[in-house]
């Protein structure tokens, strides 16, 4: 993992976060939302682990937390950014919705160093 990225999840905005949860409970009830806060703090355990011991976990990750990893991985990527449409040798175009669930919205890519952690002109 290079450091760059470890910086950028860190400071990647989460959808759902306490005050979203908060807004939640006005929809749903609120245990219901307890338990979905819960979960999600699980997950965030799982992906602090991954990203400060650096190696894979003892325990395998469940489906779910994976997607949601690669999600957030993902997201932090330029190509996937809100109302941003890149134009660059290297940004990825994927017309095919089928193809973009498949790579989980990963498509941008690797700059003339072939290092993935590389700062791209």
């Amino acid at each position: 993992w290079s450091p760059r990225l470890l910086c950028f999840f860190r400071n990647t905005s989460e959808v759902m976060n306490p005050f979203n949860f908060r807004q939640a409970e006005k929809i749903v009830p609120q245990s219901y939302v307890s338990q979905a806060e819960a979960s999600r703090r699980t997950r965030e355990k799982y992906v602090k682990s991954l990203l400060t011991q650096r190696r894979m976990p003892q325990k395998p990750w469940d489906e779910a937390t994976i997607a949601l990893f690669l999600a957030e991985i993902a997201s932090m990527d330029s190509n996937n950014f809100p109302d941003n449409v890149g134009v660059g040798e290297r940004e990825g175009r994927v017309f095919s919705r089928l193809v973009r669930s498949r790579m989980y919205g990963l498509s941008h890519g690797i700059g003339r160093s072939g290092d993935v952690g590389a700062v791209q002109p």
